[in-house]
């Protein structure tokens, strides 16, 4: 009788199984312990590499596998969290907000045969979800074309810092039958002047809302003439009607208006920022200080140039100018 046995691979230990072959030439492992794979970084990936082939990357810390002719990196069953993005508001005019932070995942993060075009992504615009494809793509080093902003000074200002009417998110509202007042964050800055324009939005009563004149405003409150009497309880936003919601960065931009110097640029500007920021226009410092006094509510126009992203960033581009005031969110993370 003849016997067949298993060929093995430990060739001092005839009869250890551990890590054998069998008669249909399937390895097998009986181990109880683990199975080192080969590793390296992304640089000492095979020269010529075979689908099936799998390694651990110690460049991306994933496990990797080449298939259908690439690098692919394996997916987990555990949930990651989902990234909430402000991209700041619309301006009538702009159709790109970005750059995507998180960065889309690379080809080789995305399923076989299939492209990534930005159907994972959640976009948002106010409380409006929007298409990809329909409302949107997804696009890559944008040559995004050149804005003119014009907005107005909150404050009486010379010196080289201009305060604008901004776009603020409320934390609590208040009325007295005759006036409204509206607390937000403290800024460093008063946000509105006392006779410009605000559109109060989101506010529950829904008495709040409306657009109105600024009575008064502080560094932390504004108020405007309005009826009601209960606390809100829900707030909103209050935002100029002369906000400036830059869609790039916009040092180097030219600046003009009454008592600035011609060839003036910004050198540098602050914006409402955060998760539940606006993006909206507070400050500029200006590279030649005003040559006299800016009034309040004084028009300064801000014309900048074209700007190409060099740095390899992904922006959304809408198929129609996002309207004035209505901010985009987005939200990543639905494909990991």
């Amino acid at each position: 009788m003849r016997y067949l046995r298993k060929q093995v691979l430990n060739r001092r230990a005839p009869y250890d199984q551990r890590l054998s072959v069998d008669i249909n030439n399937a390895v097998v492992m009986t181990t109880t312990n683990n199975l080192t794979l080969p590793s390296g970084t992304t640089a000492q990936r095979p020269v010529m590499p075979l689908n099936g082939m799998v390694r651990y990357n110690t460049t991306i810390n994933e496990l990797e596998v080449y298939q259908a002719s690439t690098w692919r990196s394996l997916r987990f069953k555990e949930s990651t969290e989902i990234t909430q993005q402000n991209l700041g508001a619309g301006d009538s005019n702009n159709v790109y907000f970005g750059p995507l932070v998180p960065a889309p995942p690379l080809p080789e993060n995305v399923q076989s045969g299939k492209s990534w075009g930005g159907q994972n992504l959640l976009v948002i615009v106010e409380s409006v979800i929007q298409l990809a494809s329909t409302n949107y793509t997804v696009v890559q080093n944008p040559n995004i074309p050149g804005e003119v902003y014009t907005g107005a000074t909150s404050i009486s200002s010379g010196g080289n810092i201009i305060s604008f009417n901004t776009h603020v998110v409320a934390s609590a509202a208040s009325g007295n039958g005759t006036r409204a007042t509206i607390t937000f964050n403290t800024l460093p800055n008063v946000p509105f002047a006392v006779g410009s324009l605000i559109i109060v939005s989101g506010f529950r009563p829904t008495t709040y809302n409306g657009t109105y004149t600024v009575k008064e405003c502080t560094t932390s409150t504004v108020k405007y003439d309005n009826v009601t009497t209960d606390n809100a309880t829900v707030t909103g936003d209050v935002a100029s009607s002369v906000a400036i919601y830059p869609s790039v960065d916009i040092v180097g931009a030219i600046v003009t208006g009454t008592n600035i110097q011609l060839g003036t640029t910004i050198s540098s500007y602050t914006y409402d920022s955060g998760a539940n920021g606006t993006n909206a226009l507070r400050t500029i410092t200006i590279s030649s200080s005003a040559s006299g006094t800016l009034a309040t509510n004084a028009p300064i126009t801000i014309t900048d140039a074209s700007n190409t992203i060099n740095s390899g960033d992904y922006f959304l581009k809408f198929s129609s100018p996002v309207p004035y005031g209505k901010t985009v969110t987005v939200l990543h993370g639905f494909d990991k």
